[in-house]
């Protein structure tokens, strides 16, 4: 892809989305629009927000356990 389509295809998003931005601000369409996707998104994040912390506690649980198995096999070969 050549630099010109890339300036090309980033003013092109860039006109988009401030279309999107204009519409979803600026008319009562988008603000009645905004309104009722306000509380699914709100609903998402906070559903993003408990995965998360579900992956940073079965990572936890993984590093305890790979640490245990670290320890059991290392007190296994001196003996």
């Amino acid at each position: 892809m050549t630099d010109r389509t890339k300036i090309m295809l980033a003013a092109v998003a860039g006109a988009l989305g401030g279309a999107v931005a204009g519409y979803l601000f600026l008319t009562r369409d988008g603000r009645e629009l905004r309104d009722q996707l306000g509380p699914g998104l709100e609903d998402m994040i906070g559903r993003l927000q408990d995965l998360q912390t579900s992956v940073q506690h079965a990572r936890g649980v993984a590093d305890q356990s790979w640490s245990a198995l670290r320890d059991i096999t290392r007190e296994s070969g001196r003996a």
